[in-house]
């Protein structure tokens, strides 16, 4: 009597299974029971990644069987896949998971290879966001330990996590090893206080500066020059650093000034103000120094510094002086600053018209469009050379629509010394109007 049609079917599928394991030497080939073994064979198959991703899903399976196809999926690139289906899952089965998923990826971070090893810090770090609280403190444990090997080594590595994100997300901590870092002789500490600076609390960062600044003598010996030291103190920031800073630059000799002052234009810091406006409009300060001041300034920004900067426009008594503070003031405060650092030249004193076209009408442009409604107002200034400066600009920025308000300037006959004989605002407001016309 024949077989009923399933059982011959059936049958069939057994005797290809075991045909199929035999030519691939593999008694698991066609199994898909979720076996350690059979987790460990997928990895290398066709199928294997959706079993895997199958298991992971599947709240039926042993949350340690889980685990296993968790690993076995990072293993093979499909993190982000893992993250997917943990985020998903209930809570008590995450929380089921992560118990016996966590210990696995941290005996993976102590991996030779080292894509594999970063691969299971960020698949640790994911795990940690839906972690029973004090799973996520033994994850920070080791997360840290990790991380603070790295920062010793100077060779922090970045993965599918920032190192700025994680340090964020453990909180206190971080700062705390950071702190650490910055504290052991000999050994590297750029990256750490880069990292320090960006996720440390004030207390932090203080710690830090005073951890890097009782390095000073032996860093300085040996780099022979205080600018890596220096540039790290500036991107910490914080009363500590800037304290040193400043130091350096009001008692520093030979570069020492200039270098310290680079290194304050690495993070915003208000405190600074004061002494950077002073040292900008100093006519006796150091040109160099003078200079970098100003960078500082502009770094800082807000009113406050575009006040400063006003002051030394209108009575600095160097012409290239107030040029570079009307640069510093749109690097602060962008097309804001236009009129109000326009209207602050001297009104007496005299303007080369090659002067004006370089160093005020060109860096307005630098501006873009978004100038436009800055320079069409500014042509209604008080100030002959706010008025003269815009029209000039909108002959290059400008649109077709602005040419009405250029020709009402046309019969303005108010001369800005030092341009040509012959030229007034108006010539300059009509030659600009016949210029935004010719554009589509």
């Amino acid at each position: 009597m024949a077989a009923p049609k399933g059982v011959l079917v059936s049958s069939r599928l057994r005797w290809g299974c075991a045909l199929l394991s035999i030519a691939m030497a593999s008694p698991l080939a066609c199994s898909t029971r979720v076996t350690a073994e059979n987790i460990a064979a997928w990895k290398t198959t066709q199928k294997g990644p959706d079993r895997l991703h199958d298991a992971l899903a599947d709240h039926t399976v042993p949350a340690k069987l889980r685990a296993e196809a968790a690993l076995a999926l990072v293993d093979i690139g499909r993190a982000d896949e893992v993250d997917d289906i943990l985020t998903n899952a209930p809570a008590a089965d995450r929380a089921e998971i992560a118990k016996a998923f966590a210990p696995l990826l941290e005996a993976g971070m102590k991996d030779p290879s080292p894509d594999k090893s970063l691969a299971y810090r960020d698949a640790l770090f994911s795990l940690r966001a839906g972690a029973p609280a004090d799973d996520q403190q033994r994850i920070d444990q080791a997360l840290l330990a990790s991380l603070e090997v790295e920062m010793k080594a100077g060779k922090p590595r970045q993965g599918r996590h920032s190192l700025a994100k994680m340090l964020t997300a453990i909180g206190a901590n971080s700062g705390a090893m950071l702190v650490r870092v910055l504290a052991t002789p000999d050994i590297p500490y750029a990256a750490a206080a880069e990292m320090l600076g960006k996720i440390g609390d004030e207390a932090a960062r203080d710690q830090g500066a005073a951890a890097l600044i009782a390095r000073a003598p032996q860093i300085e010996a040996a780099d022979r020059s205080p600018a890596k030291l220096d540039r790290a103190l500036g991107m910490i920031g914080g009363p500590t650093a800037v304290g040193y800073l400043e130091r350096q630059v009001t008692t520093g000799t030979g570069d020492a000034p200039v270098i310290a002052t680079r290194a304050l234009r690495e993070r915003r810091e208000p405190a600074v103000l004061p002494l950077a406006l002073k040292i900008a409009g100093d006519p006796k300060a150091d040109k160099e120094l003078r200079d970098e001041m100003f960078e500082v300034v502009a770094t800082i920004g807000g009113l406050e510094a575009e006040k400063g900067l006003l002051r030394i426009i209108a009575t600095d008594r160097e012409e290239i002086v107030r040029y570079r503070a009307f640069e510093a003031i749109l690097t602060a405060r962008k097309a804001e600053g236009v009129v109000p650092a326009l209207e602050a030249f001297p009104a007496g004193a005299a303007y080369k018209r090659v002067d004006v076209d370089d160093l005020l009408v060109k860096l307005i442009e630098k501006l873009g469009q978004p100038v436009r409604p800055v320079l069409v107002r500014a042509l209604g200034s008080r100030a002959p050379l706010a008025r003269v400066t815009a029209a000039m600009t909108l002959a290059q920025v400008g649109r077709p629509e602005d040419a009405a308000a250029l020709n009402k300037l046309a019969s303005d006959g108010a001369t800005i010394k030092g341009f040509p004989a012959g030229d007034t605002v108006g010539k300059e407001a009509a030659a600009a109007a016949e210029a935004v016309k010719k554009r589509s």
